[in-house]
């Protein structure tokens, strides 16, 4: 992680996770936006340089703290200790005297192969991943994606939810960017949500939207996402890999604390 909060490699054993590598100036496109609903919908980056957040890490643990007008919230990125699992806890606090809507949208590229191989075309690997959206009975809509392309041998998976509930998916850059960011606009999504569609084309990117929380003032919310990485999915996915989401569930990392570091 660089010291901004954004994600410059994910790696499990010879596999690259991510598919492009964030640097401290622009950060990467893996991040956590936040949405307050009213007559508009606006959003925040809770990592990278957008981010009002102060980011701290000690080797093993990384955690920011920030607000953004009346909502303070903070940030913690938790591997588990027994599986290739990864937590994003959110704990988000209404400081002022208002109710809050608000939602969280997780965007996560995949590469899912060899770092050679991805960095010889980042295009060529995202055609090989394919995505898969199920729909789980308490978590909702989570995401499982596949790199058909051998890589040694294996097929490397992933699958990613929310701890709360998923409510919209996508898969590709083009749902979550759209063309409004090459004229200096935020993403499509952030305004419109996501397409809850599957889109397989050049950059692979599985993308989960939250359901809505109601924040009362000076309530307390504490939600997230997870992410199971599977070094080897001989089978293409199927909703028997629901399990894989009971499996991070009752991961004790899976557990979002309120305390800060």
């Amino acid at each position: 992680m660089n010291v901004n909060g954004s994600i410059g490699r994910m790696d499990h054993g010879d596999i690259l996770i991510n598919l492009y590598l964030g640097t401290e100036v622009e950060g990467g496109p893996a991040n956590l936006h936040l949405r307050r609903h009213g007559p508009s919908i606006e959003s925040m980056p809770l990592l990278g340089p957008g981010s009002p957040a102060a980011f701290f890490g000690n080797g093993t643990k990384a955690w920011a703290c920030g607000r953004w007008g009346h909502i303070g919230y903070y940030v913690s990125l938790v591997l588990a200790e027994s599986a290739p699992v990864w937590f994003w806890h959110v704990v988000m606090e209404n400081t002022g005297h208002e109710t809050e809507t608000v939602d969280l949208i997780y965007v996560q590229d995949l590469a899912l192969a060899h770092y050679g191989a991805v960095r010889v075309n980042e295009y060529y690997t995202s055609h090989y991943v394919d995505h898969e959206p199920l729909v789980h009975p308490e978590r909702g809509r989570v995401l499982a994606s596949r790199q058909n392309l051998s890589m040694g041998g294996r097929n490397p998976w992933t699958v990613i939810g929310a701890l709360n509930r998923g409510v919209g998916y996508s898969t590709d850059a083009l749902q979550f960017y759209g063309l409004a960011t090459r004229a200096g606009l935020s993403p499509a999504a952030l305004g419109k949500g996501l397409p809850d569609a599957r889109l397989q084309h050049e950059h692979s990117m599985a993308a989960i939207q939250s359901s809505l929380e109601r924040l009362d003032p000076g309530a307390v919310k504490k939600c997230g996402f997870f992410g199971w990485f599977e070094p080897h999915h001989p089978a293409a996915t199927s909703k028997a890999d629901l399990a894989f989401v009971g499996k991070a569930m009752a991961l004790p990392e899976a557990t979002v604390l309120q305390r800060k570091e």
